[in-house]
């Protein structure tokens, strides 16, 4: 983040030139901000258009981003300017592998050892394309090379058990994970991958503490959990149904999976019951279709079984590719009556060869790649189909005004200024010295007895005017603090009368309403307060608004009123905008958000907010730029949401 601060100042100061972007663009693609990454290469080569730099790393955020036509392009004009450069052809390679161009992928992995035959991982992403076209052979040869070469490179071991395993040599591919694991005990697809064999070898005992293992290396490999699962259930240990759902989870297929094999039992003890399966109401719309002489019967759809797995979720969130079964007695017969689609395999499918071992599936579907650091990823050839992410992210929370206590609130981040609380700390001389903020306070119950006095002083400055805006102003703030809502409320609310244009009394009102919403609210009454669900399914943008939460639509006339009197209220129109969402108007809250972004150009957490609620409704670009810019500016937990939710 210090790197990305400190090519802020400099781009400020010296706009024109191209590297200061491209920089901050190396440093937004270290931690996965590839949309934000891709938007400073393209300012550098706005002012630099012959940047070979440029175009390869822009060609890497667009491959990362599946904008696959746009990488290819980016590599081929980076080699117009630089013919010579290893990388560049390697790169195009894993490209034209994803784009399932494997000949055109092997040509360039084959330039590229050409032009450096000392790099390892290349050999290894050539093994990756051979596998994809079942050259299984030709794909151990090139990670025998890549071992000849670096003979402790883990990453090698790994691809060459994954080759073994498709040849079906399963003491092999065991061996070469053992000595993966032993190079490398925190490679959690190794992990999975020698559970997977021992699974396949009927040993579903010991494949469970490997996937153990793998969980706790990555919690978010659905694979392991799936298979611990299947596992856990045929040897009837507890705990399988919750390893389903978190594997459901993550990954969808695996739901569907389940959904199955449940189907499957259900048809298996029908047979073992009455020796034959009873039609589903979907058969016998069929069957009188078929009398009726129509022929729409469709065959579901499998995808073919072959090859292994590599079992890793890298930090784009790519999808797991298969699982594992032990093919226990109560599994035995599940999704083995199903045919196959030969003509067009379905990539989320899963299927289990004879009923038993592992469940796979096709290779050639997912092309891996091993970077030089020895990482591997992986990515689902999907041919346009798109994963669902079902996830909460929680909103950044109202601004607020508190007092200021060196060790109440967490100051890391500069705060906003304002006008209107500096004239009142001028005019109360800083006693109490008050400050907005959205920082969490810390636990203050022991200031009680001095927030009791504090009371106690504004109750006989009040007895001596009972006009006087600020005292009751000053007493509210201090009954909020206690969570004393409605006595902090009615004491705004008298501020107000007393003067109609104390700003920061509207503001603090309708920030106790919220509070005593939220304090108030009842379970499975009113919607989640401040969390959105993306969950990869477009919201309407005119969806029904929610027009009874409690005090909603008076915090909203509050917020109006502070921006009538004072349009350039940044807080209010961020607030504001907070509370439509809770309302369920993710427009009027865009808009909000938008117009605080106006005011104050380097609004970090409205950003953030405006962010997440356009991806809500659909707009994954814009969500993921904003949030990239509220990373921009500081808000660090912005990259952990693209990370985990955007790529």
């Amino acid at each position: 983040m210090s790197a990305i601060e400190n090519l802020n100042i400099v781009i400020k100061l010296r706009p024109n030139l191209p590297e200061p972007y491209f920089y901050r663009g190396m440093a937004k693609h270290y931690i996965d901000d590839f949309r934000g990454a891709k938007n400073d290469y393209d300012k550098a080569l706005d002012i630099k258009p012959f940047y070979p730099e440029a175009y390869m790393y822009r060609g890497m955020a667009n491959y990362e981003l599946k904008n696959y036509k746009e990488a290819l392009s980016d590599y081929s004009k980076a080699l117009e300017y630089k013919s010579d450069d290893q990388a560049i052809y390697n790169n195009r390679g894993i490209t034209k592998a994803a784009m399932e161009d494997l000949d055109g992928a092997i040509a360039d992995y084959t330039k590229a050892i050409e032009l450096d035959p000392t790099i390892a991982n290349t050999f290894l992403n050539r093994s990756s394309a051979k596998q994809m076209k079942n050259d299984l052979d030709g794909a151990i040869k090139d990670c025998d090379a890549a071992i000849k070469i670096r003979p402790h490179f883990a990453s090698a071991y790994l691809m060459r058990g994954i080759a073994k395993f498709e040849k079906e040599d399963y003491a092999s591919a065991l061996k070469d994970y053992d000595l993966c694991i032993r190079l490398d005990p925190k490679m959690a697809q190794a992990f999975v991958n020698r559970g997977i064999v021992k699974h396949k070898l009927e040993d579903a005992q010991g494949a469970i503490p490997d996937y153990d293992m793998a969980i706790r290396l990555d919690p978010e490999i659905a694979v392991a959990w799936l298979n611990r699962g299947i596992a856990k259930e045929s040897l009837k240990i507890p705990g399988f149904e919750s390893d389903f759902t978190v594997a459901a989870q993550l990954d969808p297929k695996f739901a569907q999976f389940r959904t199955r094999l449940n189907q499957e039992q259900e048809r298996e003890k029908q047979r073992r019951q009455y020796g034959f399966v009873l039609p589903t109401p979907n058969q016998k719309s069929q069957n009188q279709n078929a009398k009726n002489g129509s022929s729409n019967q469709t065959a579901s759809k499998q995808g073919q079984p072959s090859g292994q797995q590599t079992a890793q979720i890298p930090q784009a969130n790519q999808s797991q590719q298969n699982a594992a079964n032990n093919g226990g007695s109560n599994q035995a017969a599940a999704l083995a009556q199903n045919t196959p689609h030969k003509s067009a395999p379905d990539s989320a499918s899963v299927e289990r060869e004879n009923g038993k071992g592992p469940i796979t599936q096709k290779r050639s579907r997912r092309n891996i790649v091993v970077n030089d650091g020895g990482e591997v990823t992986e990515t689902e050839i999907t041919r346009g189909m798109v994963q669902n992410r079902n996830v909460k992210i929680e909103l950044q929370p109202e601004f607020a005004l508190a007092i200021f206590h060196k060790d109440s609130v967490d100051y890391e981040r500069l705060q906003y200024y304002s006008m209107e609380v500096d004239a009142l700390n001028h005019k109360t001389k800083n006693q109490p010295f008050l400050l907005i903020t959205n920082k969490p306070f810390s636990n203050e119950e022991w200031r009680t007895v001095e927030y009791n006095e504090n009371i106690q002083f504004w109750d006989k400055v009040i007895q001596t005017n009972k006009k006087n805006s600020d005292a009751y102003f000053s007493r509210a703030i201090i009954y909020e603090l206690l969570k004393n809502y409605n006595q902090a409320i009615d004491d705004y609310d008298k501020a107000i009368k007393a003067d109609g244009r104390n700003i920061l009394a509207y503001f603090s009102r309708a920030n106790a309403m919220m509070k005593r919403v939220e304090f108030i609210r009842m379970p499975g009454f009113l919607p989640e307060p401040t969390t959105l669900n993306i969950n990869g399914t477009k919201a309407a943008a005119d969806a029904p608004k929610e027009e009874k939460i409690l005090d909603y639509e008076d915090i909203i006339k509050d917020y109006e009123s502070i921006l009538y009197m004072n349009p350039r209220f940044i807080f209010a129109w961020f607030n504001m905008g907070n509370t439509k969402v809770k309302k369920k108007d993710y427009l009027g809250a865009i808009n909000d958000y938008s117009k605080a972004i106006e005011l104050e150009p380097d609004f970090a957490e409205a950003y953030f907010n405006r962010g997440l609620t356009r991806i809500y409704l659909d707009d994954m670009e814009g969500g993921s730029l904003d949030l990239s810019k509220a990373g921009e500016l500081g808000l660090v937990e912005a990259y952990n949401v693209i990370k985990r939710y955007c790529n």
